[in-house]
């Protein structure tokens, strides 16, 4: 058997169950996050002491979510047969898994941010979070994290689908988690986004496809016959 065939067998494994069970995280860390009563840094913060425990779940699936998300996209890679799509596909998978970093990432502010208006004064507690988030580097971490991780995805999908992994429709609806949550009352928004993470899942179940014995052999038996 092709020694490169047996290789990605266990990556494509891992990588399509980490995209299968992503989307189930995000579901649960949206279901999870504590509504606000405003925009505003004092209700913010807030809503996240009011049951520090919910709030903590929330940022443990979202952080796992995306982490989940930077380990299993790079592997979308191994699904390409071709030449076809190699590069949208290259592209969607590094600004994806950037993007996924930096989102995991910024999970980490949750457990202060919950923990500081039971410590200090709300006001107190408000004023170190406008500090923070007025610095120009963590905005610019954000925003990066918000573009790459969020409007990437539908890059990634669209060199799948020109490769014929995946259809066209997966590029709109890759895009519409986060309008959903955002824009809908939360259980409603956060049961449109799992649907809409349905992209990931197909992916990833294409993966676990790939990885089975049959498909195995059938690779390595088409990259050891000799082209004419």
């Amino acid at each position: 058997m092709d020694a490169t065939a047996t290789a990605s067998t266990p990556l494509r494994r891992l990588a399509g169950g980490a995209l299968v069970l992503a989307p189930a995280l995000m579901f649960g860390g949206m279901l999870t996050s504590p509504p606000q009563a405003d925009d505003s840094s004092e209700r913010y913060l807030a809503s996240l002491a009011a049951d520090y425990g919910v709030s903590l779940l929330s940022a443990n699936l979202l952080h796992y979510a995306w982490v989940l998300i930077a380990l299993g996209v790079p592997a979308t890679l191994t699904l390409l047969r071709g030449r076809r799509g190699r590069g949208l596909t290259a592209a969607g998978v590094a600004l994806s898994t950037f993007g996924a970093i930096q989102m995991s990432g910024m999970l980490l502010s949750d457990w202060f941010t919950g923990a500081m208006p039971n410590t200090v004064p709300l006001a107190d507690a408000a004023k170190v979070f406008d500090t923070v988030t007025a610095d120009p580097s963590l905005a610019l971490w954000r925003l990066t994290g918000i573009l790459c991780g969020v409007a990437m995805l539908p890059l990634l999908m669209a060199g799948l689908a020109r490769a014929g992994v995946v259809g066209w429709w997966t590029v709109p609806v890759i895009l519409l988690p986060f309008v959903a949550a955002a824009m809908l009352p939360a259980y409603v928004g956060a049961a449109v986004a799992l649907a809409c993470y349905a992209p990931l899942v197909l992916v990833g179940v294409r993966l676990l496809r790939r990885s089975a014995a049959d498909v195995v052999r059938a690779e390595a038996l088409a990259a050891s016959t000799p082209t004419a």
